[in-house]
């Protein structure tokens, strides 16, 4: 069988360190244009955004990278064009509802959100629905080929078009607060029409027949708790977006004022700090279908292998991106977000701080979740990630309404979120988990090294030139600091790239 989980992860880690930065870049113009309120009104219709996309895209993707491979695992290819059919009909009914839902309720839903100048953003959700139902099945399909190329050129695309069109419409209808926001998601859907004409003619190549005969209830099994699964997280923060403003006026803060920390936290903080979420998404997208096919073959050691590897390897290369983040963040975001001065500077390190835990415990709740569904553990996966949704909307309640911790609820409670999946998966795949003692404590040790290390040097320049040099200082530092685990790793990499694909 060919070994395609290296070459795989490697493509969508460069494309999303790409998007990513495409992504902060289109953030910091975006924020100086529009302001921090406007990004927090931005994240409000995100944050509902996020939440359809994972009802008519997300569970789809997954389902249809879950049911294809393990088609292919079986010699059952006579089946794939079914599945396909089936995703398409699933997603695009769905899509077209909430699509009309938004189109119809968009002042009802802005008012509710206490930010009544995104209704007119909420307009375009008809539009990106069922372009993103289409896409999240193109993607499906060609994930579950091991295919990773078009996904990771397709999101390339995506960025590219949004931070084109996006700020460029956001600054022509900047003069109000509104215009710019929706100049901005305007941008948006424009990036995902050119993103869909790609994945076409990369499905194309495919000749994929339609099966219409095809018994639904294999698809349905697998889509529907799948489904469920992608809309939890998008719900929880939908929540987030809909109470916190509400929670933080408790604690004695100001509509405005709550609006602003909204989105230094959520567009300021998460755009840099989620960075580093970009190589666990990466491996958990490609674990999937790596693990059903095996799974599919009985192949248990194979399996287990496969897992604790890509463990230590997203430990390996996540750790010092989190550590050096937090070292260079009170330096960085002034430069780079002029909005974010004086008190929000202090409020910024100290969030970045919290929501680093928060980061960690994500990367791996993304790996374990992955891991059941390639299993087949369905149900097991849906229900994990409702007690955390659940874990984390009570203690925000709790700890948004206390002066003394106010906006800091929002990571605190996201480490109540994302500890509660990790527990419960681990509870579930005890068995198939094992951490290389070795392989964890060393990252660790070198991150603290290198964390002193920048901070010495940003000491004597603090300045972006600082920040920069502190950069390549600290990933120095590292590297030399974990050369064992370096040597290893490299050396399997290349035995990986050398493999016929």
């Amino acid at each position: 069988m060919k070994n395609t989980i290296g070459k795989g992860a490697f493509v969508l880690i460069v494309s999303g360190i790409v998007c990513k930065v495409f992504g902060a870049l289109f953030r910091l113009p975006l924020t100086n244009i529009i302001s921090l309120q406007g990004i927090g009104v931005f994240q409000m219709v995100m944050s509902l955004y996020s939440l359809s996309l994972g009802l008519v895209s997300s569970g789809v993707t997954n389902a249809l990278s879950k049911l294809v491979s393990g088609a292919r695992a079986r010699g059952e290819f006579n089946k794939i064009g079914g599945y396909f059919r089936h995703g398409l009909i699933f997603s695009g009914i769905i899509s077209l509802l909430l699509g009309m839902i938004f189109l119809f309720l968009s002042h009802p839903i802005a008012l509710l959100q206490g930010a009544r100048e995104a209704d007119i953003s909420y307009m375009l959700l008809s539009i990106l629905l069922p372009l993103g139902a289409l896409i999240g099945c193109f993607r499906g399909v060609l994930q579950g080929y091991e295919n990773m190329t078009p996904t990771a050129i397709s999101q390339i695309i995506e960025q590219l078009f949004k931070f084109a069109f996006g700020l460029f419409f956001a600054y022509l209808f900047s003069n109000s607060l509104g215009g710019g926001v929706f100049g901005a998601f305007l941008g948006i859907t424009i990036s995902e029409i050119f993103a869909f004409i790609y994945l076409l003619f990369a499905i194309k190549r495919k000749r994929i027949a339609f099966n219409r005969h095809i018994e639904k209830k294999e698809f349905l099994k697998a889509v529907t708790p799948l489904t469920l699964s992608a809309v939890v997280l998008p719900l929880v923060f939908a929540v987030e977006s809909l109470i916190i403003v509400s929670l933080l006026s408790l604690a004695g803060i100001e509509n405005q004022v709550a609006t602003t920390l909204y989105g230094l936290s959520s567009g300021v903080v998460g755009a840099i700090l989620h960075f580093p979420l970009v190589i666990s998404l990466s491996v958990a997208v490609v674990l999937l279908p790596k693990i059903s096919f095996l799974s599919e073959q009985n192949d248990y050691i194979a399996v287990k292998k496969v897992v604790n590897k890509s463990l230590m390897i997203m430990w390996f290369l996540i750790m010092p991106l989190i550590v050096g983040i937090n070292a260079i963040a009170r330096n960085l975001y002034p430069i780079i977000y002029s909005s974010v001065t004086g008190e929000l500077v202090e409020i910024a390190v100290q969030l970045t701080l919290f929501s680093s835990f928060a980061v960690v415990l994500s990367a791996f709740s993304q790996l374990l979740n992955s891991i059941l569904q390639a299993k087949g553990y369905y149900n097991h996966s849906l229900l994990f990630y409702i007690i955390g949704g659940v874990a984390k909307i009570l203690s925000l309640i709790i700890l948004a309404r206390l002066p003394s911790i106010n906006i800091y609820a929002i990571p605190i409670s996201n480490v109540v979120l994302y500890s509660s999946i990790c527990i419960c998966s681990l509870i579930k795949l005890g068995r198939l988990i094992k951490i290389d003692a070795f392989s964890f404590a060393l990252p660790i040790v070198s991150s603290f090294v290198m964390f002193l290390a920048v901070k010495l040097w940003l000491s004597f320049m603090p300045n972006i030139w600082g920040v920069i040099s502190g950069v390549i200082i600290g990933g120095g530092v590292y590297m030399i600091l974990c050369l064992p685990l370096v040597k290893n790793y490299a050396k399997e990499f290349k035995l990986k790239f050398k493999q016929k694909m």
